[in-house]
């Protein structure tokens, strides 16, 4: 089935769902569809009458790519599933609990279905609203990562809101902690991902770090969820691509949180640095790490305050710093994949480079500009007090 053919069957059965009559609908520039790892996102127009009058929105529809090895492989039932259960399950129960409006920090969602072959997830344009994504470079400057660490401290403040206030929703299949076997395809990928770059740092400072994060790849795996103080229902993949952002005088004011595929039950602490290692420069890092988490910190303590929950019993400022020790080794595992991916080294996997290096100076240049972003990481960690100084520069 073509993706067009696929998309009208989708808005046949939205347009059931909200009972739409003489609805006519047409898709946006074709030039604006995206493609990511896991999903195709279509913007499309969808108009109709209902018994209350006109209805017409701008809408994004994200199906499942055309990749076979994907459902084989049962990826995208675990994606889908994730991301429906967030918003099918998750926000609704965050709206009904939360103080403050969350129309902002999520998109609407109309429609979705996680059964197979059935995936799909309809959601209202936020870039009607007057967001928009990052024009800048790879990396963002610190007033973004601040406007993002507010809206992943109150996406995190509503998860222990909702744990504080109901027991047990279900759903926790879905939702289950990675661990060192699971899900298996990306075990194997972050696994695979570290083993391709060892020779890189056989002969630096930081050699026998990399090593070691290799060798205890299991350890590192399950104890960032079995040794963390507290676990959340996280984003699991939070940078610039998944986040939108409203601006006023040209600086950000908000920031809508986008692609839920990867959420399920971690530590908050996990979120939040590996959000700072993939978004930050090296240099904006060192300088406002630890403003970062007081932007964070403070706005998680704000949230529960005004939810009438005691902060120091819920989520202390103690036990947030001591998960950051906690889940850095597994953070410094899927930041050296985010990398890696980014810089086109990822040449055969399941998730693959979008923009595979080719050989000769191209390849050598992302391989030094690869390296010495992961060597800067681990010396902040050292600075940071989350890894012991190596022998040779104590």
């Amino acid at each position: 089935m073509t993706n067009e053919k696929r998309l009208t069957c989708v808005i046949e059965k939205l347009a059931e769902k909200l009972e739409l009559k003489n609805y006519e609908y047409e898709f946006r520039n074709i030039e604006e569809t995206i493609e990511n790892y896991f999903g195709i996102l279509t913007p499309i127009i969808l108009k109709g009458e209902t018994k209350n009058g006109v209805w017409s929105k701008e809408l994004i529809v994200k199906i499942p790519p055309h990749r076979e090895i994907l459902r084989e492989l049962g990826v995208i039932e675990v994606l889908y599933g994730a991301e429906v259960f967030v918003y099918s399950v998750l926000i609704p129960h965050y709206k009904r609990l939360s103080k403050f409006d969350l129309n902002q920090l999520f998109p609407e969602c109309y429609y979705s279905d996680s059964t197979l072959h059935n995936e799909v997830i309809v959601l209202k344009d936020m870039c009607k609203e007057g967001f928009r994504r990052y024009s800048g470079e790879r990396f963002l400057d610190a007033d973004h990562i601040n406007v993002c660490l507010k809206s992943l401290a109150q996406f995190h403040a509503l998860s222990m809101i909702l744990q504080h206030n109901v027991k047990n929703i279900g759903y926790e299949k879905i939702v289950t902690p990675y661990n060192s076997t699971y899900p298996t395809q990306l075990m194997v990928a972050l696994r695979n991902s570290l083993s391709n770059h060892l020779d890189s740092f056989k002969n630096t400072e930081y050699g026998e770090y990399y090593s070691t994060i290799f060798d205890n790849f299991d350890d590192i795996v399950d104890n960032n969820t079995n040794k963390a103080s507290r676990l959340v229902y996280g984003h699991g993949d939070l940078w610039k691509e998944n986040i939108l952002f409203k601006y006023e005088n040209n600086k950000p004011v908000s920031a809508c949180i986008l692609d839920f595929q990867t959420t399920r039950l971690l530590c908050p602490a996990q979120d939040v640095l590996t959000f700072i290692l993939t978004s930050s420069e090296t240099k904006v890092r060192r300088n406002c790490y630890n403003i970062f988490l007081s932007t964070y910190y403070d706005c998680l303590q704000r949230t529960l305050s005004q939810h009438s929950l005691d902060p120091d019993i819920i989520y202390s400022k103690n036990d947030f710093n001591r998960d950051l020790k906690t889940v850095a080794p597994y953070c410094f595992i899927t930041t050296n994949m985010a990398f890696s991916l980014w810089l086109g080294l990822e040449e055969v996997a399941l998730i693959q480079s979008k923009n595979v290096c080719e050989e000769g100076n191209e390849k050598i240049s992302a391989i030094l500009e690869y390296k010495q972003i992961m060597l800067d990481i681990v010396q902040d960690f050292v600075n940071f007090g989350y890894v012991p100084k190596p022998k040779s520069v104590e």
